[in-house]
C-alpha cells in the first residue's frame, strides 16, 4: 500500500502517502493500514502491483512426524534460501483435503511440507539444487517435485482447500492464528499435538511455516455440553505458548473479540495505554470498530482540548 485517502472517525478526510515508495516523514500510511479499523475508513487505496515470477519450482515432501516437518522448515530457512512459500499440513488436514478435493499425498505421513521457489529462471535453477539437498537431509518419507504447471496446481489445490475442507470432519471449528520463532516451530507443533491428545480435542494444523505463522483448526461439536469451552481452552493455550516462545498472538488475522483478552499477555499496561493514546488521536470518541483489540472497556477520550493531535503534527487541517 503506497498511499490512501481515508475518513477518520472524527469525520475528517485525510490523505497519506502517494504513488512512490519513497516517502518523507512518519509512515502514516503504514500506521493506518495496521490500525485494525480503529482510526476510520479507507476510501481510496493506491497499490503497487508486483510482476508475476518468471519461474516456479514447487516441491511436496512427506514426513513421519509434525516435528520432522517443522525441523525441515528450520533447515530451509537457516540455509539462506528465501522461498516464495513454505507450508505445512498435518495428517488431519490432509485427511480433510483428500476427502474434499481428492488431493494426492504420500500415504502414511503425519505431515507434508510444501516449498515453492520463485524468481528468474537462472536463480530458481540454482536454488533448487540446494533445496533438494536440504530436503534429502531432512529424511522425508517421499519427495515429489512438480514436473509441470498441472502438478503444481494439484499440490496447491489441496492446501488451499484445507480450511473449508475440515468442515467435512467436524460441524464446528475455531481457526486460530499465532506466530512462533521459526527455529521453535517443531517444538510448538509437538506441544499442540500433546495438548490435543490430553484434552481430547482434535486439531488440524495448517501453517505458513516460512514465517512461523500457525493456523491450528480446532474441531468441536457445539451440540455437546462443554465442547466449545474445551476448544477455546486449547486455543488459549496455543496463544499463550506463542507469547512464551517469543512470538505473537496474531500473525495476519488481527485482534478482535476472541483475542483481545490475550493482548495483555503480550504487552504491559504502559504499552496498552500508549496504544489507547494513538487510537484516541484518530478516534477520540472510540466509535470506529468499537470493542475490538483492547482487553477492557474502551478508554474515555484522551484527546486534549484545543487542536487535534494530527493538526499539531501538521497532517490534517480543519479548513
Amino acid at each position: 500500500v503506497l498511499g490512501l485517502k481515508a475518513v477518520l472517525a472524527t469525520g475528517e478526510v485525510v490523505e497519506f502517502g502517494g504513488q512512490s515508495r519513497e516517502q518523507i516523514g512518519p509512515d502514516w500510511t503504514g500506521l493506518f493500514v495496521g490500525n485494525e479499523g480503529l482510526f476510520g475508513i479507507a476510501l481510496e487505496i493506491t497499490l503497487q502491483l508486483l510482476p508475476r515470477a518468471e519461474m516456479f519450482h514447487t516441491v511436496l515432501a512427506g514426513y513421519r512426524t509434525l516435528e520432522e516437518a517443522g525441523d525441515a522448515v528450520t533447515a530451509v530457512v537457516a540455509s539462506g534460501l528465501l522461498p516464495g512459500a513454505i507450508e505445512i499440513m498435518d495428517a488431519l488436514a490432509l485427511e480433510a483435503a483428500t476427502a474434499a478435493v481428492h488431493a494426492d499425498y504420500p500415504p502414511g505421513c503425519a505431515a507434508v511440507l510444501i516449498v515453492e521457489l520463485e524468481g528468474p529462471r537462472e536463480v530458481v535453477a540454482s536454488e533448487r539444487v540446494r533445496l533438494d539437498e536440504i530436503l534429502a537431509a531432512s529424511k522425508p518419507v517421499e519427495v515429489r517435485p512438480a514436473r509441470d504447471a498441472a502438478e503444481r496446481l494439484a499440490i496447491w489445490k489441496g492446501r488451499k482447500s484445507a480450511f473449508s475442507a475440515v468442515g467435512r470432519l467436524s460441524p464446528d471449528f475455531i481457526v486460530q492464528d499465532g506466530v512462533v520463532p521459526r527455529r521453535r516451530l517443531g517444538e510448538a507443533l509437538k506441544k499442540i499435538n500433546a495438548w490435543s491428545s490430553e484434552m481430547n480435542v482434535r486439531c488440524a494444523n495448517v501453517f505458513h511455516a516460512g514465517d512461523g505463522n500457525l493456523h491450528p483448526l480446532i474441531l468441536y461439536d457445539g451440540r455437546e455440553p462443554g465442547a466449545l469451552a474445551r476448544a477455546e481452552e486449547l486455543a488459549g493455550r496455543i496463544l499463550r505458548m506463542c507469547v512464551e516462545m517469543g512470538g505473537s498472538i496474531t500473525g495476519e488475522h488481527g485482534v478482535g473479540m476472541e483475542k483481545r483478552e490475550y493482548l495483555s499477555a503480550m504487552f504491559g499496561p504502559e504499552e496498552i495505554a500508549c496504544m489507547h493514546r494513538v487510537r484516541a488521536a484518530f478516534d477520540p470518541h472510540g466509535i470506529a470498530n468499537p470493542g475490538k483489540m483492547f482487553p477492557s472497556a474502551e478508554a474515555p477520550s484522551l484527546t486534549q482540548h484545543g487542536l487535534h493531535p494530527l493538526e499539531r503534527a501538521g497532517v490534517i487541517s480543519r479548513e
